[in-house]
């Protein structure tokens, strides 16, 4: 961890591990159906307490958020791959893009191996900022909570205002953050690197609301 005066040149950059609520969900409801019994070989590589890892990188007010591809996932070794996908989750990639000077906020969402290209404002998030304070890596971060369902801890003294995946708007860096779906913890931060903000991802543009149907109605399908 690196943590000198931030410089305009430079960029801030944060590593998270993921865990997906909602994938041990997803999996702990396919090993218990009766259906799938007889193909627990083909389930059983599946890891329940997998954690993927992020990349977040700020520079001059814009930054990106996009997963580090695992050295396994880079091979070709002709082994079958499982995508979970159920109603509201899906385990394909996803990245999210953020303009913090427009407020804009782009997020590229695979799904079915297709990308969609979504463009919102980035959210007005009302959050609680609390007095309780923790020491994460030896920071001395503060909470803050989110419609009593989410719980945020941050940096102050690296005020960029913004944090992993759709999450912004603090007064300081997001290091740990637990919602409904994922719990996102900080593995390390480097104020001083020379990590650009990554390319967006091109894909099919949508609406919010065009992608949900979408998602709907190729599960129906």
């Amino acid at each position: 961890m690196m943590l000198p005066m931030l410089c305009l040149a430079q960029s801030i950059e944060v590593k998270y591990s993921v865990f997906s609520k909602q994938r041990k969900e997803q999996i702990e409801k396919i090993m218990g159906n009766r259906q799938n019994l007889e193909h627990k070989g083909l389930f059983s590589g599946m890891e329940v307490e997998k954690e993927d890892s992020f990349c977040l990188v700020i520079k001059d007010r814009q930054s990106s958020y996009v997963r580090i591809e695992p050295e396994e996932d880079l091979g070709d070794d002709g082994d079958v791959k499982i995508i979970l996908v159920g109603g509201d989750y899906s385990e394909e990639d996803h990245a999210v893009y953020k303009n913090l000077t427009t407020r804009t906020m782009v997020e590229a969402k695979d799904f079915l191996a297709v990308t969609y290209i979504i463009e919102t404002p980035i959210p007005q998030y009302d959050w609680k900022v609390c007095s309780e304070s923790k020491e994460i890596m030896g920071l001395k971060c503060y909470r803050a909570t989110l419609n009593g369902t989410i719980t945020a801890w941050f940096y102050p003294e690296i005020p960029v205002g913004d944090g992993p995946d759709v999450y912004a708007g603090l007064p300081g860096l997001i290091l740990d953050l637990e919602d409904e779906r994922n719990i996102y913890h900080c593995m390390s931060i480097n104020t001083n690197s020379h990590s650009a903000v990554a390319e967006k991802k091109r894909g099919k543009k949508v609406s919010a609301e065009l992608f949900e149907e979408i998602r709907k109605r190729r599960l129906n399908d």
